[in-house]
This record gives C-alpha cells, sequence and structure tokens, in this order.
C-alpha cells in the first residue's frame, strides 16, 4: 500500500467525512452566486434575467454533482440530505443580509412597514428557495456518486 495514501486517511476518508466537504463547496457556490444580488443598487427595478435564475438555481447542484463525482462518495439518503442541508439557511441569510443592506443603503426606512414585509416575504420565499435547493443538491450529490463504467 502505499504510504502516502494512508497517511492522508482520516477525516476524509470514507463516505460520511466527505460530507463536509461537498454542503460546504456547494454553499459557497449559491453564496458567490449571490454577491452580486447583495452588491447591486437597491434603487434599480430591474428583473434577474432568466440566465441569472437558472445559473442561481444550478449553481449549488452542479457544483455537489460534479465534485462528487471526483470523490466517488458512495452517498445515502441521509448523507445525501445533510448535503444539502445547509442551502437552506445559507439561503435565508443571504436574503436577510438584502434586506438589512436595502435598510443601511436607505433604500427602506428603518422600522417601516416596507422594512417589516420585506424581511416577512423575503423569509417566507427564501426558506422555499432553500428548500427547493436542499432537495436538488441532495439528488445532485446522490447521482454524483453513482459509479459509472
Amino acid at each position: 500500500m502505499n504510504t502516502s495514501a494512508a497517511r492522508n486517511r482520516g477525516l476524509w476518508e470514507g463516505s460520511v467525512g466527505r460530507v463536509p466537504m461537498l454542503a460546504a463547496a456547494s454553499s459557497a457556490a449559491t453564496t458567490l452566486l449571490f454577491i452580486p444580488i447583495l452588491l447591486r443598487s437597491p434603487s434599480t427595478t430591474e428583473a434577474l434575467s432568466a440566465f441569472w435564475l437558472m445559473a442561481f438555481v444550478a449553481a449549488a447542484p452542479l457544483t455537489a454533482y460534479l465534485l462528487n463525482r471526483r470523490l466517488h462518495a458512495d452517498l445515502g439518503v441521509v448523507e445525501s440530505l445533510l448535503v444539502g442541508l445547509p442551502q437552506l439557511p445559507v439561503i435565508v441569510l443571504l436574503s436577510v443580509a438584502g434586506v438589512w443592506l436595502d435598510v443601511q443603503r436607505g433604500f427602506l426606512l428603518a422600522g417601516s412597514g416596507e422594512e417589516a414585509m420585506s424581511y416577512g416575504i423575503g423569509i417566507s420565499v427564501s426558506a422555499v428557495a432553500g428548500a427547493v435547493l436542499l432537495v436538488l443538491v441532495a439528488v445532485a450529490a446522490r447521482l454524483g456518486g453513482i459509479r459509472r463504467n
């Protein structure tokens, strides 16, 4: 047995040890794609393009799929769901951060009904989007681990 391969065993060995790496990579993809949305000017009324929305929906699942193809981690249902689980709080926190930035920039009046509605609607919609991404990432991570001949 190769001695360097034997030394590298440990936390990242096996399917369970690779779950945190897959979860972190897919969450990072979501966060990196959301940063331009946070940095945009709140006074613009332009809607996001269909391409941008498709990229936002596909980035985390594609990252999980491709990384698991490389790692060959045979994930079960529970491990796959654990890979996708961070998507839910990441999306909700990014949505809250977006509203908070709009308040700090003066676009929304602090303590107003508009701010409360933005938080309420934003959290509700982002929780649904996070749940959808959770399932998509879990399915993609599971499919990425399937061995092909």
